[in-house]
């Protein structure tokens, strides 16, 4: 059903602006104007002027300056409000109070834009002739204002307001207040943003130091890796140095050697020549030239034999060093 309550006060000079819409608002939806509604019986200006006069008339004086003769009534009206239904209300407030409406004006295009939908303000401007027909104000008690949001609730057929005292907003004390709102839902907004930042922050920081850990364990695999290749190399070159030179040492022998076996081959030759000559100089001595010969050949035979293995040793050797 939703509550209603009215809130009232001196007129405003820029009333009729506000309430006609010849001022741009920023807290106005101008695509909503067209659900607006007003009702028009008299100026402010020509009634402002009628209370004036009825009260010098009365009173033989000018009316105090902080008179308020005009008065204007904000109430709370829901979606379904008629302009029927405010007349009813006005009619009762004239015949109960003597305080007459000679404007009422409809308003469903106020409201405020917060993060998530609009939220109306609708509302209806009845603005009152306060004045007794003598030209002074009507005066009404606390009590009287309670009755008047009685009679507002059960005209609109709106639940009445909590209470009577409660302050109503304006246009512009409303507009602060859904600022506000709108401010405090900005804040938390930044709030739970600047907590998901952080967390955000944090789980970034953590997977930086994961990812340095796993640079770092990759650099230490990659030196030790080098440091085996390069450890390794060395190993196989020293070992491979050491064949070479050892193998190299060998043939160097077996060369050596090899020379020593000509040598004694061409001595045992020479020896053999020298033996022959000998024997067939010597008479009678033909058993001694044969052992001789045989002895000669037996040598030289084995000579031989030990040089071309010599030769094959050193031939393979040297295909193994490449």
């Amino acid at each position: 059903m939703g509550a209603t309550s009215i809130h009232v006060q001196a007129v405003k000079p820029g009333s009729e602006i506000h309430n006609f819409r010849e001022k741009e608002l920023d807290y106005v939806r101008p695509e909503l104007s067209h659900l607006n509604e007003s009702w028009v019986g008299d100026s402010i200006s020509h009634r402002l002027e009628s209370a004036k006069q009825r009260y010098f008339d009365t009173v033989g004086q000018k009316m105090q300056t902080k008179a308020a003769p005009i008065r204007e009534g904000v109430i709370v009206i829901k979606q379904e409000t008629t302009m029927q239904e405010l007349q009813q209300f006005a009619a009762v407030c004239k015949e109960r109070f003597g305080i007459e409406a000679f404007q009422i004006h409809i308003h469903k295009d106020e409201g405020y834009m917060n993060a998530k939908q609009w939220t109306p303000n609708l509302h209806a401007h009845v603005v009152f002739d306060w004045t007794q027909p003598n030209g002074k104000s009507v005066r009404l008690s606390r009590d009287d204002m309670a009755e008047l949001q009685t009679i507002a609730s059960e005209a609109l057929g709106m639940e009445r307001g909590v209470s009577s005292d409660r302050k109503h907003l304006s246009a512009m004390q409303y507009k602060t207040e859904c600022a506000k709102e709108q401010l405090q839902e900005l804040s938390n907004d930044i709030s739970s943003a600047l907590d998901k930042h952080k967390d955000v922050q944090n789980q970034l920081l953590q997977l930086q130091k994961e990812l340095r850990s796993i640079e770092t364990k990759k650099n230490v695999q990659k030196l030790i890796s080098k440091a085996s290749e390069k450890f390794y190399g060395l190993i196989g070159k020293t070992v491979n140095d050491r064949e070479k030179d050892a193998l190299k040492a060998k043939i160097k022998a077996l060369e050596g050697e090899n020379e020593q076996l000509s040598d004694r081959l061409g001595k045992a030759i020479l020896e053999k020549e020298r033996n022959g000559t000998k024997v067939f100089k010597a008479e009678n001595d033909k058993e001694y030239y044969r052992q001789q010969m045989d002895n000669a050949r037996t040598t030289s035979n084995r000579l031989r034999t030990e040089n071309q293995e010599l030769k094959t040793e050193t031939k393979e050797l040297k295909k193994e060093l490449g």
